[in-house]
C-alpha cells in the first residue's frame, strides 16, 4: 500500500485494488505537473472510497460530490454531521453516526467521536487498522483559556480516546492533528494517543505549512515504539 499526503488533513491510501481518500480540501501537484487528485486519482480504474469527517471547509470541499460525474465507481462515506449541517443530502453518501459502521467485502469503516465537529474514522482492511482523526485532538488551548476550561477540553479528548482504545488495541497507521496553533504543548494530544494505543506508523495533519513543527513529533513517537513518517512537502508518498 502507498499513502500520500495531499494537503492539510487529506491523505490518500492506495491499497492496489482500491483507494481511499480522507477529508479532501484542495489538490496538490505531482512531480510531472499533473494534479494528484483531479488528474491521477480520478483517472485510475480502481474503485475509490471518499471519506469525510465533518463539514468544516478545510475538511470538506463540495467539489468531491461532482467526482461521480467523471468516475462511476466511487463510494462516499461521511459523518452524519454533514447531513445535519445541510452540506450534503441523504442520497449523497453513507452517513455514519458515532459508533455506526460501513462494511463491504474489502473493508470496514467505523465512526468514532470528535472534540470538534463531526467524527473520526477507523478503517480496517486485511487485519490492519487505519485511523483518521478528523478534528479529534486535545484542543486544550491552555495558553488562551483558564486552567479549568483547558482541563475540560482535555478530559473530553481522553474520554474519546478511551472509547477508541476499547475497540482497537493497535493501529497500523494513525493520521492525527499536530497543530502548532495550540502553543508550546501542541503535540500533547498526539503523544497521549500513541502512549495509549500502540501504533506502527504516525502521520501528522492540520499543521498548515509548519512542516518543521510537525516533524518535531518524531522524537516523541519513537519513545512509544511508533515510526513517525516525516513530511517535507505536499504530495509526499510512503510505501508501507
Amino acid at each position: 500500500m502507498t499513502i500520500t499526503y495531499i494537503y492539510h488533513s487529506c491523505y490518500l491510501i492506495e491499497f492496489g485494488e482500491f483507494s481511499v481518500i480522507f477529508d479532501y480540501y484542495k489538490d496538490t501537484v505531482r512531480d510531472d505537473g499533473s494534479a494528484w487528485v483531479n488528474d491521477y486519482l480520478l483517472g485510475k480504474e480502481e474503485d475509490l472510497y471518499v471519506l469525510c469527517t465533518h463539514s468544516h471547509s478545510d475538511h470538506f470541499n463540495p467539489e468531491i460530490l461532482t467526482w461521480k460525474e467523471r468516475k462511476k465507481n466511487i463510494t462516499y462515506i461521511f459523518s452524519d454531521e454533514l447531513l445535519l449541517s445541510g452540506k450534503t443530502k441523504k442520497n449523497d453518501a453513507y452517513h455514519l453516526k458515532k459508533e455506526e459502521q460501513y462494511n463491504d467485502s474489502r473493508m470496514m469503516v467505523k465512526a468514532f467521536g470528535s472534540t470538534d465537529s463531526g467524527g473520526s474514522f477507523l478503517l480496517s482492511h486485511n487485519d490492519h487498522s487505519f485511523f483518521h482523526a478528523g478534528d479529534l485532538n486535545n484542543w486544550h488551548w491552555n495558553e488562551e483559556v483558564g486552567k479549568s476550561e483547558a482541563l475540560t477540553y482535555e478530559n473530553n479528548f481522553l474520554c474519546e480516546l478511551e472509547l477508541l482504545a476499547e475497540i482497537s488495541d493497535r493501529m497500523h497507521v494513525v493520521m492525527f492533528p499536530v497543530d502548532p496553533r495550540l502553543g508550546k504543548d501542541y503535540m500533547k494530544g498526539a503523544e497521549q494517543f500513541v502512549s495509549r494505543i500502540p501504533s506502527n506508523y504516525f502521520l501528522p495533519m492540520h499543521f498548515g505549512d509548519k512542516f518543521d513543527k510537525a516533524n518535531k513529533f518524531e522524537k516523541i513517537a519513537v519513545r512509544y515504539g511508533c515510526k513517525y513518517l516525516s513530511l517535507s512537502h505536499c504530495g509526499e508518498s510512503y510505501t508501507l
